[in-house]
């Protein structure tokens, strides 16, 4: 393996500040938003900036999915883009000690964008790898492809096998889910998912659902929630007729358009999401949280703080895209800052006593 320490990597970015505050109105926010702070989560700074795996990160490191291995050392997961408009997953190891210093597992990509058709032709991104027992392990991803018209997203859930423990890849469902009917809550597109295997023949997924699209200041954007979905074997799935959160939209001041991108965990049988949220108010994604006691039915904490943004840091604008972990008696939380992933990923950490 490659090794690649981030405190080297500084020279690559220029950090810049929020283009629509000046410091002293970041900071005012930042101490709104530590007022109400929903959990007592700890800052750790940024772990990977772009520029870590090479030319074909040089424009985006993002999405992280983190999965612990068996000789105690971490495996993350990430999506990465170059200066052409390309995507990557690429993957990188270190030990929960020094979660400053990554070794990348391999210089070349582990799926790279299709050579043929219009469906994945722009490549890979929102890796979530399910390790498993028997049957090899599974990464769900979305595939960006030209199929879609100008200003629409292309993402589409696929799905790819690992037969050495999640090193080398093989594409085996492209897409994975089918997008619904006109009209329904995921016709426009599916995206990034999490899935937890929770019984012995029972999978669950919870995934990034778009629904259409709205004109904002002759733009674009999608009206997209998180939708649910069951499976048998990880492969085959059933979605629920209605999603598991939805956009509030216009039932909010500043219009929420996105709930998206979910990171689920089960502790003492409740259980915990994380999930980013879009306003149309200017001031990027937010990290926001919900709980459930069956994984189909949320109390989500929309109005609640998880951490405040940082002025100056790769943070500073925009929180997002997150992948929370337990680590010992910790919740470790890794997720993406400014412009989706153009400042890279970042740590922080919680006792899991105080969620």
């Amino acid at each position: 393996m490659i090794r690649r320490n981030i405190r080297s990597l500084a020279c690559l970015l220029v950090l810049s500040l929020c283009g629509a505050c000046t410091p002293a109105e970041e900071a005012s926010e930042g101490a709104e938003e530590e007022k109400k702070r929903l959990q007592p989560w700890a800052k750790q700074g940024r772990i990977l900036a772009p520029g870590f795996a090479g030319p074909l990160s040089s424009n985006r490191l993002s999405a992280p999915s983190v999965v612990k291995l068996k000789d105690g050392r971490l495996r993350l997961y990430f999506w990465t883009g170059d200066k052409e408009g390309y995507h990557y997953l690429f993957a990188a190891e270190a030990s929960p000690e020094n979660p400053h210093d990554w070794e990348l597992l391999s210089e070349e990509p582990l799926l790279r964008p299709s050579p043929t058709g219009n469906l994945s032709d722009r490549g890979p991104s929102f890796p979530w790898v399910l390790p498993r027992q028997e049957g090899g392990w599974l990464m769900y991803y979305a595939v960006w492809g030209s199929w879609a018209p100008p200003g629409e997203l292309s993402n589409r859930t696929s799905l790819a096998i690992s037969r050495d423990e999640g090193v080398t890849w093989e594409t085996i469902n492209e897409p994975l889910l089918p997008l619904g009917e006109p009209g329904s809550y995921d016709a426009g597109l599916t995206g990034s998912v999490c899935v937890l295997q929770t019984g012995p023949e029972k999978y669950e997924m919870w995934y990034t659902a778009g629904e259409r699209y709205e004109i904002f200041n002759e733009r674009n954007r999608g009206i997209v929630h998180i939708g649910h979905a069951v499976s048998q074997d990880g492969i085959e799935w059933v979605k629920d007729p209605e999603p598991a959160l939805r956009a509030r939209q216009e039932q909010v001041e500043g219009y929420e358009a996105v709930v998206s991108k979910p990171s689920v965990l089960i502790i003492d049988g409740v259980y915990h999401m994380w999930f980013s949220v879009f306003m149309m108010d200017g001031h990027g994604y937010r990290l926001r949280y919900a709980r459930s006691q069956d994984g189909v039915h949320w109390k989500p904490y929309f109005d609640e703080v998880l951490f405040p943004h940082s002025p100056g840091e790769f943070d500073s604008e925009n929180q997002s895209y997150s992948n929370v972990i337990e680590v010992g008696d910790e919740l470790w939380m890794f997720y993406v800052g400014n412009r989706f992933g153009a400042t890279g990923i970042g740590l922080a950490t919680m006792k899991t006593a105080a969620l």
